[in-house]
């Protein structure tokens, strides 16, 4: 009976893994990285991937290969949910690998069910799962191929040579580094098998071509890379402190545990190092097997990195296997001893020995699907949706942190470029650029974050700000959008809508009654003074409607400002030159109903309106309704 029990929790196991890597799939938009996996990886030719896109980003061919089927199978790239799928499904795999392998080296289901259990809710493959990039499928066969590994080693059959060369070379194929499991594995046979000269004239050799040919696709499609310093990587150095501190957590619980929490490293410290301890009484086959597949992957990034900006986590992505097998094959021992010695039930033992592994990942898992704070990707989906309704043709979009998500979720008529194309493009250069726009186009989008590492960060940013007037400033949950137009405005004969005082003219105003991503509603004037005043005037926007219920009010929202937010005096200001002015009311201090948007001005010193040539203290621009009607 205990083998049915076994598949059926397995399966169990199964579904769960699978419902935590689709909650929430869709929730975040794309990354930068996943986002240029869709556009350049599945969303375009192979033949082109592989003779361009390969030769800026160092993946191997498989890669490109599965991720481009993968978009010819679902139709297309517009669906993140879809995309990451892929991620998912090849994670996945991982459950049965876990539970395979612990099996394999133990023996005992106990350990391998806590071992499938232990992947299906660890943070950091779910993180990856739900990542469309090449890191999570190839964690997912990884696993699979160290017990295909061993599995051969153990017996040399004839299929088993046959499937672990499959998924070793497929492995290699799918992300570069799985050699350094291929040189652990190697490790492991001259450790185990030393004597077997037979079997190791076999086996080694199949751990040198799976490296073999993955050098040779490196050599094929990346090795200008590397030899002309084109690619320095974009992670951090080696740092070797990293390893416990950083790396520890990391893999064990994922990046959304509290890693810097000196309590739990404490824990993972103490708890890692017993379970190695009872390993080492018990089985040293099992430990040598696990140090193997974790200490020679770290050493070898750690040497990688010394040329290469590299230093990541998720490079080594092949050796959680290792703490799997560490955390489920030392609580299996420790509960068969505590049950033996006490006479306590072992099933009963070991979940009260994995619960805080699985309350810590729960905790982390929580962190990741809820807390803003990590959230893997900014509102790009937010930002590209407003920009799509908004610009026109004849505006230009210029991105500041030149980030591949904008490009996927940007679908407008207006052109767009990233400015600065990359943190070394001179300053001169940048205002070249904004200086030969600035005459083509009717306004200037400025969108997203600047990069802040970069040395012409704010070189766009200033140049807007000291050249072009801001006409609308709003962000979408973080992502800055900004709008410019050129000071000076081109009077084409407008005929005075209102005129206030015989000061200033109403010309034309332009009102958004649909609320920015900010929560305000956009109003822009057109005023033409007429003379001089002798006190400072004062405008203001004001929205009215039926009597507030909260304040006993008319007035629902309001914006009342100097000219120009002060740039412009009405006591020195041009006759006759044309100026505009805007406006932000809030959104959310109304209720849903029917308003009216008067204009007026005033003097802020006697609180006297100037009147309109109908002798009305305000000039009624329009009604409208909130929210405004489909």
């Amino acid at each position: 009976m205990a083998r049915p029990r076994s598949t059926a929790i397995l399966i169990l196991i199964i579904w769960l893994g699978f419902a935590l890597r689709l909650h929430e799939l869709a929730s975040v938009p794309l990354r930068g990285d996943e986002a240029f996996s869709a556009l350049n990886w599945a969303g375009i030719p192979l033949h082109q991937s592989l003779t361009e896109i390969a030769r800026l980003e160092p993946h191997p061919p498989l890669t490109y290969l599965l991720f481009r089927f993968w978009g010819l199978l679902i139709g297309g790239i517009d669906s993140p949910f879809t995309l990451r799928l892929l991620p998912v499904f090849g994670n996945l795999i991982g459950v049965t690998g876990a539970y395979a392998l612990a099996f394999r080296l133990s023996g005992k289901r106990t350990g391998g069910i806590a071992a499938a259990l232990i992947w299906a809710i660890h943070p950091y493959e779910i993180w990856h799962s739900q990542d469309f990039r090449n890191y999570a499928v190839w964690a997912g066969l990884s696993v699979t191929s160290l017990w295909l590994g061993l599995r051969l080693i153990d017996r040399p059959l004839k299929i088993n040579w046959l499937l672990h060369a499959l998924m070793a070379v497929t492995c290699a194929l799918m992300f570069y580094t799985e050699v350094f499991m291929s040189i652990a594995m190697a490790l492991v046979a001259i450790c185990w098998k030393k004597s077997d000269h037979r079997f190791l004239s076999g086996f080694l050799p199949l751990q040198g071509i799976a490296l073999l040919i993955a050098l040779l696709a490196f050599l094929v499609l990346q090795a200008g890379l590397l030899a002309s310093g084109a690619y320095p990587g974009n992670i951090e150095s080696l740092y070797i402190p990293d390893f416990l501190f950083r790396f520890l957590p990391v893999l064990t619980l994922g990046e959304t545990a509290p890693a810097s929490s000196l309590w739990l490293w404490i824990f993972l410290a103490l708890s890692l190092g017993l379970f190695a301890g009872i390993l080492a009484r018990g089985s040293r086959r099992e430990l040598q097997f696990i140090g193997a597949i974790v200490v020679i992957p770290f050493l070898l990034l750690g040497l990688l990195s010394l040329r290469v900006n590299i230093f990541h986590p998720r490079y080594v992505l092949g050796t959680i296997p290792g703490f799997v097998l560490l955390i489920s094959l030392g609580s299996a021992r420790l509960a068969a001893w505590i049950a033996k010695t006490a006479g306590a039930w072992q099933g009963y033992v070991m979940p009260l020995l994995l619960a805080p592994w699985l309350i810590l990942s729960a905790l982390s898992l929580h962190t990741y699907y809820n807390d803003a704070a990590f959230r893997k990707s900014p509102a790009w989906q937010e930002l590209g949706d407003f920009l799509n309704n908004r610009v026109t043709s004849d505006d230009l979009v210029i991105q500041l942190s030149a980030d591949p998500a904008f490009g996927y979720y940007y679908r407008g008529p207006a052109e767009d470029r990233a400015l600065p194309s990359g943190p070394l493009q001179p300053a001169n250069s940048i205002i070249d650029e904004l200086q030969a726009a600035r005459g083509n186009y009717d306004s200037i989008y400025v969108v997203s974050n600047a990069m802040p590492s970069w040395r012409n960060a704010r070189v766009v940013e200033d140049w807007m700000r000291e050249n072009m007037q801001p006409v609308m400033l709003s962000d979408a949950s973080g992502l800055a959008i900004r709008q410019y137009q050129e000071w000076i405005v081109l009077e084409a004969g407008l005929i005075p809508l209102a005129s206030f005082g015989g000061a200033v003219d109403l010309l034309d105003y332009r009102f958004f009654d649909e609320p920015l991503p900010s929560g305000e509603l956009l109003l822009r004037v057109y005023w033409r003074p007429l003379g001089i005043t002798g006190n400072s005037l004062k405008s203001f926007a004001h929205v009215y409607g039926e009597r507030n219920p909260e304040t006993g009010e008319i007035l629902w929202a309001q914006d009342d400002q100097y000219p120009q937010s002060g740039r412009i005096d009405s006591r020195s200001w041009t006759p006759a030159e044309v100026f505009r002015d805007v406006y932000y009311l809030p959104a959310e201090t109304l209720q849903a109903g029917s308003y009216e948007l008067r204009l007026g001005w005033y003097d802020p010193v006697s609180g006297a309106r100037l009147l309109t040539e109908a002798g009305s203290d305000s000039f009624l621009l329009q009604g409208f309704d909130y929210p405004p009607k489909p």
